[in-house]
């Protein structure tokens, strides 16, 4: 072969080794840029993800825009709360900032971008922060603006202040009787007025301490319903025997108006678990009301009768009945039906609001429908002893705690019965079944129904 020939040979036989191998190398060079680029991808998108998860687990909202303004995050919350987000900064200013002065304070360079909006009946505050924002390891300026919804706040404010203007009031009213008629007797009463006016001022003066008596204790009783601290002394007794006891007492005050006061029973002794006391509170409202309301001549009919499992009183009356429109506020602090300032009916207009919260208490309701001119119908509902101590048990049995007193006491009621058992523990799993624990609550309140009727 010539030189030439062997110099072309030994070229093929170089490109024939050589370029598989570089077509190889650059394969698997591709794979590796793929991978990675894979695994950038991957990153990238896992911590977006993580991103959108800690944006939709917070309870306020958040916007951010980047370093040209653009919108480039954004929460569940805060699409909920505004219902649109502008793309971009300038625009969420024009929207949301105008009227509040956030728009004129960014645009005048200030520290503090912050306002309040009202927004579909929610009070919302928008704070406008800039942050350093890092994308790619490089920092750049951008912008967080939060969206906290302080509704609930607000409106306790104004619950607030109407509770301290109204007690104000309340207070007030009487305070000036008493101070006008005391002067009065002072200065000249004593002398110059008969005995008999002058007992009728002092009865006044009385009748307004007795008033200012009753509304202290019942701020104070409030007081001890919203911090939780009212004792509960929760025992097993009939709800019928309950209500003709208050209807009893009540009698006298029903005949002194010529009102008819009758009671029925629907149903054989329907036993609540409950502390007596606030449950004859509850009773002696509705019924002190129904009495008050009514009529000369009128008619009173109280009801008791079960529901499913719930066990119910039902007040009734022919009087002078609620406007529809503000049967919503029925059980507001200081609501009354007087709105004349005469105070005809008397009352501190906390009454229905302390039984609604002692009615919750005891994990019931007060129900109300009313028809002007017409009358009114009061049902406070109660869960029967039987359906309540059984669920009580169900949850002590699951090592739940109690999560108030009523049904803290109903836990200790059972405990005690459990302990009365051979070879049971006091969670009741140990030697008896649920069925069987079920089964002696049963006999226990059946027992204590059979007691009281005996009584």
């Amino acid at each position: 072969m010539t030189p030439l020939e062997i110099a072309l040979l030994s070229s093929v036989l170089t490109a024939a080794v050589i370029v598989p191998i570089m077509m190889w190398q650059g394969k698997r060079g591709r794979h590796r840029a793929d991978q990675d680029m894979m695994r950038t991808m991957r990153k990238i998108a896992n911590e977006r993800t993580e991103s959108q998860v800690i944006l939709a687990s917070l309870d306020f909202g958040i916007i951010a825009y980047g370093s040209d303004d653009r919108l480039i995050a954004s929460n569940p919350v805060a699409l909920e709360a505004l219902s649109i987000i502008p793309d971009t900064l300038s625009g969420f200013l024009d929207r949301f900032g105008t009227d509040n002065g956030m728009r004129a304070a960014y645009y005048l360079g200030s520290d503090d971008v912050s306002g309040e909006i009202s927004l579909n009946n929610r009070f919302l505050r928008l704070v406008c922060q800039q942050r350093p924002v890092r994308s790619n390891g490089q920092g750049f300026g951008g912008h967080v603006i939060t969206a906290q919804d302080f509704t609930q706040i607000r409106r306790q404010e104004e619950r607030r202040k109407d509770f301290v203007a109204n007690v104000s009031h309340e207070l007030k009213t009487p305070l000036t009787t008493m101070k006008s008629y005391s002067e009065t007797l002072l200065d000249w009463g004593i002398d110059e007025k008969e005995r008999d006016e002058i007992k009728t001022d002092v009865a006044r003066i009385y009748d307004d301490s007795i008033r200012m008596e009753r509304l202290i204790t019942d701020l104070l009783l409030l007081s001890s319903i919203d911090s939780s601290g009212v004792g509960i002394q929760a025992t097993l007794f009939d709800l019928t025997d309950c209500a003709r006891q208050i209807s009893d007492r009540l009698a006298a005050q029903a005949r002194d108006k010529d009102i008819s006061l009758g009671i029925y029973s629907m149903t054989r002794g329907p036993v609540v678990f409950a502390d007596k006391s606030s449950i004859e509170r509850i009773l002696t409202n509705l019924l002190v009301n129904a009495i008050r309301y009514s009529r000369q001549g009128g008619r009173v009919e109280v009801y008791i009768g079960t529901v499913v499992d719930d066990v119910y009183v039902k007040v009734k009356d022919n009087g002078i009945g609620i406007i529809d429109n503000e049967l919503a506020n029925i059980f507001e602090r200081f609501y009354r039906v007087d709105k004349t300032g005469s105070r005809q009916f008397g009352g501190t207009g906390l009454g229905l609001s302390i039984a609604q919260e002692l009615a919750k208490m005891h994990h019931g309701r007060i129900e109300v429908e009313s028809e002007h001119n017409l009358g009114s119908q009061f049902t406070l509902f109660l869960p029967s002893a039987t359906r309540f101590l059984q669920k009580v048990l169900i949850e002590f049995s699951h090592k739940e705690k109690p999560q108030d007193e009523i049904t803290r006491a109903a836990a200790i009621l059972i405990s005690s019965w459990l302990g009365e058992q051979d070879g049971a523990d006091l969670d009741g799993t140990e030697a008896l079944d649920l069925r069987t624990l079920l089964e002696i609550i049963n006999e226990k309140v059946n027992n204590s129904m059979d007691i009281s009727s005996v009584i």
